[in-house]
């Protein structure tokens, strides 16, 4: 038996869902809260908070990983059919 496995890169960045799923973990390893993000240099400020904080960074590697990893399949990679 064949193994057909890859990661489909392409597929997931085409996804709108993904980077949905993305872009709310990287605000919720910051602790943004939308409310007072009402400018875009604090929503910078956000940002290199995050950067400066190595627990946030660990936080938001993990947190990619669930997003980016297929729960159906086995391991990382996905089965191609």
């Amino acid at each position: 038996m064949e193994n057909n496995k890859t990661i489909l890169i392409k597929e997931r960045l085409k996804n709108p869902v993904f980077w949905f799923g993305m872009l709310g973990v990287i605000f919720s390893a910051s602790g943004v809260d939308f409310h007072t993000l009402t400018s875009w240099s604090l929503l910078g400020q956000a940002l290199l908070n995050i950067l400066q904080n190595p627990v946030a960074i660990v936080a938001i590697i993990i947190a990619m990983y669930g997003v980016w990893n297929n729960p159906t399949e086995k391991g990382v990679k996905d089965k191609i059919k």
